[in-house]
């Protein structure tokens, strides 16, 4: 009987390397391109992956993402694939997918540590490319897989990174191998009257008879000859097709009572499920019949979207009576709706129109239009924030990708508020400028999150899967940081204006920018007071105690006493403009260090967010805020007595 058991790594990498597709089902040169319907369908088909049940968008995206720092394809010969039409291939024509340049290597120092000639730094390779060194890549990786990611050196955690995404795209392309293959009854008579259909027998015809393979094993278990041998070979070679496929998508609901009832099926979990005779499969070998002929004839485009259409529907019925169907079509939109992307393009445009404004200051048009790039930007941020909160059910802020775009979008809508009550041009050019900025690390960001966990919208951590008081938590405790950053960012321009004479004459207006910095930071302080109580709240509800000097919740409460203390000088008299300025640049290094700083730790029950590759990047914004601090001294050398410090 086909053991149910765990398949070594090496098995299966054995079977890639063995196993061939059907001749003529699979043309050397791929099929001709995948057809609008194709891939309409295809993109909007559920399948669950790290947990998550996803459209195949998505996680085509996600994979191409991960793999080489795009959502399509560039091909050698010219032009580029999107993700959809690659992942078809990569199932369907999987030879074909071996060849094209997948797998983005940052350094040739990888390459020349599995003895491979490199093209040059961030050069892209294709799996066949790869291939003659796949076991001195696999080996180096196993010596350096049990190192803290804080210990790796930048070669060893790229040699580490590019042998997952090698693993990870031979389990995609062994997705369908199995279904591919045909089965012989091994001159047994009594095996080939089981399978009825004679020899050889395609995998999905196979697994319709496999409650009458069961019952002939047990007749025949305790004989030795032919028929017993030949059964045995038909069993083994079912095992070997499963063993192939075992890691591939998992593109089929569970029956009702599978065990497992959360994870979804791959091709062989079936197998081992219809040779388990525990479950009623009566939908789901259809279901596999389908995904057979496709993977069998994709050539035939016409019955291949039939059989598609098949299949299509009977997973989404499976899924929909699951309840996990329903928001799959919202995420393909999402990802065809690119909101961060396009609100990156309008705030820079806004930013060009910005500084077109400041050199012809009469031309009211520019103006306006600054002012509908960055409103319409900052709606398509929320648009999409909004999206991935209904997609997931959570609030908008559960991993450090979300914070950039939460932080980001409440910097920029203050600044829309501040610009209306202010009319001085300054928040609506901060605006642009903190857009685009926080759009692009967003973007940058994203690369290191799903190279990490597989996805933005990944399963929570355990302690954070829902709670009332964390969802007002962390949303609060990030409009406090988004308060903290935007009151630091306009504290430059005083100090910065000051220093290079800009509206020197103009002391009101400068009054203006510190009265700006004083609200902010009062704004930070409320938001940040309220998100650590609650934070608080919620850690005595989840881990039965309110406080326990977690770094954390250091960093939060050292936002707050540096914003108090901030507010107790100014309201005391001890600063004035100037000070003020300084104090609130000083206070966004402080809530950099606790927004992403701490992660960096690897220490408390918040130390899930450490990334490597951001403590470089915060030593480098700590190193320019602390010559921006430097340059206010300079400032004040030169002009001590200026007339603009007076009292808030």
């Amino acid at each position: 009987m086909i053991p149910r058991r765990p398949l070594l790594l090496a098995a299966l990498f054995a079977a890639f390397s063995g196993l061939a597709p059907a001749p003529g089902a699979v043309p050397e040169d791929g099929g001709a391109p995948w057809d609008d319907a194709i891939r309409d369908s295809f993109a909007t088909l559920p399948v669950q992956d790290r947990g998550r049940v996803k459209p195949v968008d998505s996680l085509a995206g996600l994979k191409l993402l991960t793999y080489n720092g795009k959502r399509t394809l560039k091909l050698a010969a010219g032009g580029r694939i999107d993700r959809v039409s690659w992942i078809l291939e990569c199932l369907f024509y999987p030879e074909e997918a071996r060849r094209w340049p997948c797998f983005r290597v940052q350094s040739d120092a990888v390459l020349t540590a599995i003895d491979l000639e490199a093209k040059g730094k961030r050069a892209w390779y294709s799996y066949a490319e790869l291939a003659p060194a796949r076991d001195r890549l696999f080996e180096q990786a196993a010596r350096h897989a049990g190192v803290e990611a804080a210990d790796l050196r930048p070669t060893e955690s790229q040699l580490l990174k590019l042998a997952g995404d090698l693993r990870d795209f031979e389990e995609l392309t062994l997705t369908c191998a199995g279904l591919r293959q045909s089965f012989s009854a091994g001159g047994s008579a009594r095996v080939a009257e089981v399978l009825a259909e004679g020899s050889p027998t395609p995998l999905a015809s196979l697994l319709e008879r496999a409650a009458e393979l069961r019952m002939l094993n047990e007749e025949l278990g305790g004989e030795e000859g032919p028929d017993h041998a030949a059964l045995q070979a038909l069993l083994g070679e079912i095992d070997h097709a499963i063993g192939a496929g075992q890691g591939g998508l998992a593109l089929l609901p569970p029956a009702a009572g599978a065990a497992d009832g959360e994870r979804w099926w791959t091709v062989s979990d079936l197998v081992l499920a219809a040779f388990d005779g525990h479950f009623d499969l009566g939908r789901h070998l259809p279901l596999l019949r389908s995904l057979e002929r496709m993977a069998r004839a994709p050539g035939d485009r016409a019955a291949f979207q039939a059989e598609l259409a098949a299949f299509h529907t009977g997973v989404v019925d499976l899924a929909a009576e699951r309840g996990e169907y329903g928001r799959i079509p919202l995420e393909v939109r999402l990802n065809r709706f690119r909101p961060f992307t396009n609100a990156l393009v309008l705030f820079l445009l806004g930013f060009v129109l910005t500084a077109l404004g400041w050199l012809l200051p009469g031309v009211r048009a520019l103006r306006w239009g600054v002012w509908g790039t960055t409103g319409l930007a900052t709606l398509l941020v929320a648009a999409g924030i909004t999206m991935r909160c209904i997609i997931r059910q959570r609030p908008p802020v559960v991993s450090l990708y979300d914070t950039i775009l939460f932080i980001t979008g409440c910097m920029v809508l203050v600044s829309l508020i501040l610009e209306r009550l202010t009319r001085q041009n300054l928040a609506l050019s901060l605006a642009t400028i903190l857009g685009a900025a926080g759009m692009f690390l967003a973007g940058r960001y994203e690369l290191k999150e799903v190279a990490s966990a597989g996805d933005t919208m990944a399963s929570v951590v355990a302690v954070l899967d829902t709670n009332y008081y964390l969802a007002i938590h962390v949303t609060t405790i990030a409009m406090g940081y988004a308060g903290g950053l935007l009151a630091g960012a306009i504290a430059h321009v005083w100090i910065l204006g000051k220093l290079l004479g800009w509206r020197r004459a103009d002391e009101a207006f400068y009054r203006s920018v510190a009265r700006m910095t004083y609200g902010v930071v009062c704004f930070s302080l409320l938001f940040s007071i309220f998100g650590t109580i609650m934070g608080g709240i919620w850690a005595n509800d989840s881990w039965g105690r309110f406080w326990g000097w977690d770094p954390k919740e250091n960093g939060a409460l050292l936002i707050c006493l540096w914003e108090l203390l901030i507010i107790h000088a100014r309201l005391g008299g001890y600063i004035r403009d100037r000070g003020l300025a300084v104090s609130a640049v000083l206070g966004g290094v402080v809530v950099s260090a606790s927004w992403w700083g701490v992660n960096l730790l690897s220490v408390g029950l918040h130390s899930y967010g450490f990334t490597s590759g951001v403590a470089l990047t915060l030593f480098v914004l700590w190193g320019i805020e602390a010559v921006v601090v430097a340059l206010a001294g300079v400032e004040a050398l030169l002009h001590p007595r200026a007339a603009g410090e007076t009292a808030a």
